[in-house]
């Protein structure tokens, strides 16, 4: 238990550092400031929900039966993905119902639960701890939008 304690707060020390320091941008009206997002390798991903629709959806019209990830897919979003303000991003991002979602397992031991939706943002929780807002302003590949 400590050592997973230590594990999350060097990685929450380093996800401080990375949002401070120069590599991140300074946003606009139409997207947030964006830091880079630094992962540990990963060993492994499952899919757990696949073309899936939020609860919250109350459009009755919404299909999310085309939105699929496959692990590919997963992997290419997490390389190119960006750390965003979770405040920040609600406020200048479009949000899609449609969504994939399922865990990661690093080559550390470490585990995540991720999320991505059809407008390229997603969520991404390593151990349990605190949920980080991701967007993949480059993720023009199938099948986002």
């Amino acid at each position: 238990m400590v050592s997973k304690l230590i594990g999350l707060t060097a990685l929450l020390v380093l996800a401080t550092k990375t949002l401070a320091s120069g590599g991140c941008t300074k946003g606009s009206e139409y997207e947030p400031p964006l830091c880079p997002l630094l992962l540990p390798k990963i060993a492994s991903v499952h899919i757990e929900e696949n073309g899936a629709k939020a609860v919250s959806s109350q459009d009755s019209d919404v299909d999310c039966s085309t939105f699929k990830l496959d692990v590919k897919s997963v992997r290419r979003f997490l390389s190119r993905a960006k750390q965003a303000n979770e405040s920040d991003a609600h406020h200048t991002l479009d949000w899609s119902p449609c969504y994939s979602s399922g865990t990661l397992t690093f080559t550390s031991g470490k585990t995540a639960h991720w999320s991505i939706n059809q407008l390229r943002t997603g969520s991404l929780a390593i151990d349990g701890g605190p949920r980080v807002f991701l967007y993949c302003p480059t993720c023009a590949f199938n099948p986002f939008q």
